[in-house]
């Protein structure tokens, strides 16, 4: 038999019960509001983690534009591409002004660790980098790669080509693995070249030899 768990209140600090009140009464506007119910779940995730993590320690204002920009970045995942709704559009159905838009995505993102892409035609897009799985398989793919290209280079003095190592994994990720869209292919490959760039630049000895043995 399944025993009854009980939530002592007294354990949750007033912050975190004052969380739940803005998350149940952001569930009905966005309810309200006939959105896409698939987004709802994550759309509050965001704004849980954006209150919990809150670094002025306040409740902004109309808490609601909030919930709107957190819905709107669930809804514009890499793979709805392609997403090509105007910002003014998509304010217009919330009664909200773009700009208040744009400066609760701006306030969610200084506190999250959301990835901001645009397509070819200027549209954003968004990632989640702390959750998404997609990105953390590409991660742990484009770290391991790195690695096993160091050693080769350092036991067995193969020379690193950057480029030639983004392309082939860029290339897997997209088009073998597809964890995201080939329409963002380009976008992608720059994420790629920044994190293989960086993880070469954590070898001290990539640092200090690549003058003289890497293409």
């Amino acid at each position: 038999m399944v025993e009854s768990i009980f939530i002592n209140q007294d354990l949750i600090q007033t912050k975190d019960l004052i969380i739940i009140d803005i998350l149940k009464d952001g569930k009905e506007f966005l309810e309200d509001k006939k959105v896409n119910h698939e987004f709802i779940i994550d759309s509050l995730s965001i704004m849980y983690q954006f209150l919990k993590r809150n670094k002025k320690q306040q409740i902004p204002h109309n808490l609601y534009k909030f919930f709107i920009a957190a819905y709107y970045m669930v809804s514009r995942h890499p793979w709805s591409f392609p997403a090509h709704e105007s910002k003014k559009n998509f304010c217009r159905k919330f009664g909200i002004e773009p700009s208040s838009l744009e400066y609760s995505l701006t306030r969610i993102r200084e506190e999250l660790n959301f990835k901001k892409i645009l397509d070819d035609k200027n549209y954003p897009y968004f990632i989640d980098l702390d959750t998404d799985i997609a990105f953390k398989l590409m991660k742990n793919l484009i770290k391991n790669e790195v690695d096993h290209s160091m050693m080769n280079f350092l036991l067995y003095h193969q020379p690193v080509n950057s480029q030639i190592l983004c392309e082939e994994l860029i290339t897997k990720i997209i088009f073998e693995m597809k964890l995201f869209p080939e329409e963002l292919f380009r976008q992608f490959y720059e994420i790629v070249f920044e994190l293989v760039d960086c993880l070469l630049s954590n070898y001290h000895e990539y640092v200090e030899l690549q003058r003289s043995f890497f293409i």
